[in-house]
């Protein structure tokens, strides 16, 4: 009985936290993150986490969007942790990112049986003035 509370208690850990994880920030206190001609619109930072079993995936952060998680599907790459950050930037209004920065961990527990990898990301999205003269000349358009 004991091995199984233990079992359930290491599996509800294990679900909870192999959510993938969107932060951003659009709070500089007035430093200059972007460059001459663009302006910094928000920095963000993507995590997807996974646990594994022979470096085969069991529960592994989802790229569709924050606090997501699938299972037994490889998805911790560099082409999903990029999607991620573009997709929140673009959210933000940003129009490209700068200073991507990915970065990937990998940590084995119990013998080689068991590991825990993340891939990071972030990045700083950027937008020129004439992208925020033509984006907001579209919503003057479109208001009532």
């Amino acid at each position: 009985m004991k091995k199984i509370v233990i079992l359930c208690g290491v599996l509800a850990l294990a679900l909870l936290s192999g959510c993938s994880t969107v932060e951003s920030t659009q709070k500089f206190n007035a430093m200059g993150l972007g460059t001459p001609r663009e302006k910094a619109v928000c920095q963000t930072y993507v995590e997807i986490p996974g646990f594994f079993i022979f470096g085969l995936p069991i529960i592994v952060g989802s790229p569709k969007g924050d606090n997501e998680w699938t299972a037994f599907q490889w998805t911790l790459n560099n082409e999903n942790a990029v999607y991620m950050l573009t997709k929140e930037a673009k959210s933000k209004g940003a129009a490209r990112v700068i200073n991507v920065t990915v970065s990937r961990t990998h940590d084995t527990w119990l013998l080689p049986f068991f590991s825990y990898q993340t891939i990071q990301a972030s990045g700083v999205g950027v937008r020129t003035k004439g992208a925020a003269v033509d984006r907001a000349a579209r919503q003057w358009d479109a208001a009532p």
